[in-house]
């Protein structure tokens, strides 16, 4: 049974021709960590922010180059993936899954997903789609020609068809998902045929079947990796994929889970700790490695009796069906996304409190920093979307 189409998965492999590796950010300006009345997550609200901003990286050469910034709503609250980057590098999404009434100094849901022109000089927003949900995530296909958005409150999730010559992004459809599961995150495999989407609601990672006519419901499996399952990667080609389990929040050790993908049986196979509260989680192109964003309670007032000063990332190895704990380097407080980039070495990091992204490169199974952390003005990043290969 199919509940909606979806366009053709990629078959074929991208030119072998190698186009500017782009990494889109998220800046969240309306909340920054402190001691005042807390708000969700335990940041606390700015007065007067400045307007949400989204900016984007070309990684594709030693030295990282500002493609430009633009004004588009988005929000911390949700996993660190509301940002989405075309296949060809034309087009990017942004999800606002919530926005500050200033009147009541809190979060209301917002609806808006913005559509970005990277073609253009200065970038521009071309359209803002109005969901009739809060958009928490998103997923972009690997062709590009379709975007996944999960609404998390709602248990369902909206398809985007896209057209990114055009810029067109049109709804497609919509998938459902089982009462009270609250789908968070979501990733495409490399070949677009397997989707994978975080279940924090009933503590489940659901695998799903892509092919030509869409995603076939239900479910191949649900798997079970720890408590409250939040961002996925897919690790390559190898059969892989890992899942941060972001637990209760509260200081407690948290976890990453290696699942095993392919063949007859799906399941996890190995989870292991990597302290409190795994915020984003990314898996190297090649597979060898995976990485955590470790908030560490560093966004809770220090009142609070785990409150770490900073956050932190830690470097795992995949070893056959084993995941091994290398390396933990310190970053900046309030750790969100995390991503490796197209040599499969470079990684790059946020920290919300640093407003910057954090640099290192796996070397010898360590993590070395990679230059200056990339800082920038107008708020902290808090979501990123990395182009594919």
């Amino acid at each position: 049974m199919r509940l909606h189409r979806l366009l053709c998965p990629v078959l074929l492999a991208l030119p072998l021709s190698a186009p500017a590796q782009i990494v889109g950010v998220a800046l969240e300006p309306k909340a920054v960590v402190g001691d005042g009345t807390p708000i969700v997550g335990g940041a606390t609200v700015v007065a007067s922010p400045a307007p949400d901003r989204a900016a984007f990286i070309d990684f594709s050469s030693a030295q990282p180059r500002l493609l430009g910034e633009v004004d588009a709503p988005t929000s911390y609250l949700g996993p660190p993936s509301a940002v989405a980057i075309s296949a060809d590098r034309r087009l990017a999404l942004v999800a606002a899954s919530s926005r500050l009434d200033p009147a009541q100094a809190k979060f209301v849901p917002d609806r808006r997903i913005s559509v970005i022109d990277l073609s253009a000089a200065p970038l521009r927003v071309v359209r803002t789609l109005e969901l009739d949900a809060s958009p928490t995530s998103l997923a972009m296909s690997p062709d590009g020609r379709s975007a996944l958005v999960l609404h998390t409150a709602d248990d369902r999730a909206t398809v985007l068809a896209l057209d990114s010559r055009r810029h067109r992004v049109e709804v497609a459809g919509r998938l459902s998902f089982p009462a009270g599961s609250g789908p968070l995150a979501a990733a495409f495999s490399p070949n677009g045929r397997r989707l994978l989407v975080t279940r924090p609601g009933d503590h489940r990672v659901s695998l799903y079947a892509v092919d030509a006519g869409g995603v076939r419901m239900p479910a191949i499996r649900d798997l079970v990796t720890g408590v409250r399952p939040f961002a996925v990667s897919f690790c390559g080609n190898g059969g892989h994929a890992v899942v941060s389990n972001f637990g209760d929040g509260e200081g407690d050790a948290d976890t990453v889970s290696l699942l095993r993908l392919d063949g007859a049986a799906p399941r996890t196979v190995d989870t292991v700790s990597v302290g409190p509260v795994p915020e984003g989680v990314a898996c190297a192109p090649d597979g060898r490695y995976a990485a955590a964003a470790i908030q560490n309670l560093s966004n809770r007032p220090k009142s609070h009796p785990f409150h770490g000063e900073r956050s932190a990332v830690v470097l795992l190895k995949i070893d056959g069906d084993r995941l091994q704990r290398l390396d933990r380097q310190p970053i900046g407080a309030w750790s969100q996304g995390i991503a490796f980039l197209d040599d499969s070495r470079g990684v790059i990091a946020q920290s919300i409190a640093d407003r910057a992204l954090h640099r290192f490169r796996v070397e010898r199974d360590r993590l070395q920093p990679a230059g200056a952390p990339i800082v920038f003005e107008r708020g902290g990043p808090a979501s990123l979307g990395v182009s594919g290969r």
